[in-house]
């Protein structure tokens, strides 16, 4: 099974090639019609100038996605770091027009009553806030361009960094992926290998941190706003007691997830977990699935659920949408990407013939479903937060879950459902470890820069607190191989992931298996461009500021992390 070729992704339809006219041409359309948007903000009406930041808005998705997705399978590729300069100079012109559109709608509020501008009533408002933020236009002139000359490149070194590294004959990215080994000698020895790695690469890696973290502190000060959390809430269109509320919730829920792991270490034959076994297969006949395999199971899973979702699914496996190869110099992880002028998505992940591979591209082809049911929207009424985007991911993986448990007898359920509870704790336990370093690594990071060791130390204060005495070894060089810290434009990538998967659950469970929920879930995920999170979940009778309802997604997790005991 293992020496079965795995897809690459077909761009062909979107752009011929990075030094092809047609997305050489996308790129100077950019540029003139920012330009022409600039012109045009004080003459036309806010509408009419909304018309036209659209039309470029889906120039700039699919530009950059296009530069940015071939740049992931071959991160050394002078061609594709080429695009992606490009690409970021021509979204550079937009922001910069944007801009200027922002601070120009703050001062003709009195045109938000025209009825065409109904469905832009949420991001009408959120330009006032914008605005309120801004500073002068040649000061974010110079910060877009420096971020794209400069500061971004501290990502870019952080995945060109991680996805060539190699121990041997093998990469880093293709240690990580033997965490999942049944083997625990060739986990032990995976996992230490990749912290030798790690540390020989740790000073590189701690200083494109820096500079991404010191970039953002300096940018949201001038900006006034109070803190990057602050700045983080106003992006997920959630208010800080549905943030508290959740944090609440993930904290009550740690002594159910730390029995878990105690239970995942009885079931190994272990006295306790150390981190190269916490994602460990368990069970007897652990499954391994071909590509093909994977494919039948989404597809049939999500037509039960929906047809449409069904037939969306079948469509992207025919159709060359995934990337599923492990490769070198393709980046790690897994992620789906939108090209809102061609209504199109792409799926990258790195294939290993586990169950969790399968539920990574059920999750994926989750966020792809997402774009296609708003891809006749507006772009700039479709633009969904985190929060929301990664409700659509875990609740397409959830109905894959679901259904792959009806057809396995008890032996075959256990494998399943434990990967399924390792997942939730990923989200939950990991992720909010993953939080509290990132605050404190702001608090610090305003004093100065922290080298490795502090960092390293951070981690491990961070997991103690999240893993306790359940996990013995933890890995203190987390913070280097996640790359959504050293994403500038978007901080605290990680409690979104939380808010997904517990409002996905929790959707889940009221939908009770009803055939017309379907319906009425395409609905909610229509509205989450032009709807605040805590407007969506209200929508579908769920109160977000509410710990409660958060715990309703904690207990669907307890239920399975249960069940796991009678095989004991």
């Amino acid at each position: 099974m293992n020496g079965q070729k795995l897809p690459h992704w077909d761009l062909s339809p979107i752009y011929r090639g990075v030094g092809c006219d047609d997305f050489l041409d996308d790129l100077e359309k950019i540029s003139t019609l920012s330009q022409e948007l600039k012109d045009r903000v004080r003459s036309s009406s806010l509408y009419d100038l909304l018309i036209l930041a659209d039309r470029i808005a889906a120039l700039v998705s699919n530009t950059s996605a296009y530069a940015s997705a071939c740049l992931s399978t071959d991160t050394a590729d002078p061609s594709y770091m080429l695009a992606n300069s490009r690409a970021e100079e021509a979204s550079v012109a937009f922001s910069s027009a944007m801009q200027l559109l922002i601070s120009e709608a703050s001062e003709r509020k009195d045109e938000f009553s025209d009825p065409r501008l109904k469905d832009y009533s949420l991001l009408l408002s959120e330009f006032l806030v914008q605005g309120s933020h801004q500073m002068s236009c040649k000061e974010e002139d110079l910060a877009l361009e420096l971020l794209r000359t400069s500061a971004n490149q501290w990502e870019r070194l952080q995945e060109a960094v991680t996805s060539s590294i190699h121990d041997g004959d093998m990469t880093l990215i293709q240690l990580r992926g033997l965490a999942s080994s049944p083997d625990r000698n060739e986990r032990r020895n995976a996992f230490e290998r990749e912290l030798r790695i790690l540390k020989e690469h740790e000073v590189a890696l701690a200083y494109s941190l820096n500079g991404v973290k010191g970039t953002t502190l300096a940018l949201e000060k001038r900006r006034g706003w109070k803190s990057p959390l602050e700045r983080s809430l106003f992006s997920s269109r959630i208010s800080g007691r549905t943030l508290d509320a959740l944090i609440s919730a993930l904290e009550d829920s740690l002594p159910m997830f730390r029995r878990y792991f105690l239970t995942k270490a009885r079931l190994l034959g272990l006295e306790r977990l150390e981190w190269y076994d916490i994602s460990a297969p368990v069970g007897k006949s652990v499954g391994r699935y071909s590509f093909e395999e994977a494919r039948d199971i989404i597809v049939s899973s999500y037509s039960k659920f929906s047809p449409e979702m069904g037939d969306f699914a079948r469509n992207a496996f025919e159709k060359g949408w995934i990337d599923a190869e492990p490769r070198k110099g393709k980046v790690g992880g897994a992620y789906d990407t939108a090209f809102r002028k061609s209504g199109v998505s792409r799926v990258l992940c790195n294939y290993d013939y586990s169950y969790d591979s399968v539920a990574t591209l059920a999750h994926e082809l989750g966020h792809a479903y997402h774009d296609h049911v708003v891809r006749d929207l507006p772009v700039l009424l479709s633009d969904y937060p985190m929060t929301l985007a990664e409700t659509a991911s875990i609740f397409g993986e959830t109905v894959v879950f679901t259904e792959v448990l009806k057809n396995l007898d008890k032996d075959g359920k256990l494998p399943v459902i434990e990967q399924f509870v390792a997942s939730a704790a990923q989200v939950c336990v990991d992720i909010l470890s993953r939080f509290y370093f990132e605050k404190e690594l702001f608090e610090r990071r305003r004093s100065g820069e922290l080298s490795p060791d502090q960092l390293c130390s951070m981690m491990l204060d961070a997991q103690e607190r999240t893993y306790g005495d359940a996990v013995g070894v933890k890995h203190p060089y987390m913070w280097a191989v996640k790359g959504h810290y050293y994403c500038e434009a978007f901080s605290f990538y990680n409690y979104p992931y939380a808010f997904g998967q517990l409002f996905a659950l929790g959707l889940f469970k009221r939908a009770g298996g009803s055939p017309s929920f379907a319906s009425s879930y395409r609905d909610l995920l229509l509205r989450t461009g032009m709807q605040d999170a805590v407007s969506v979940g209200l929508s579908a009778g769920m109160d977000m500021e509410d710990p409660e309802f958060w715990k309703e997604g904690v207990s669907v997790i307890a239920s399975y992390a249960g069940e796991l005991e009678n095989w004991l």
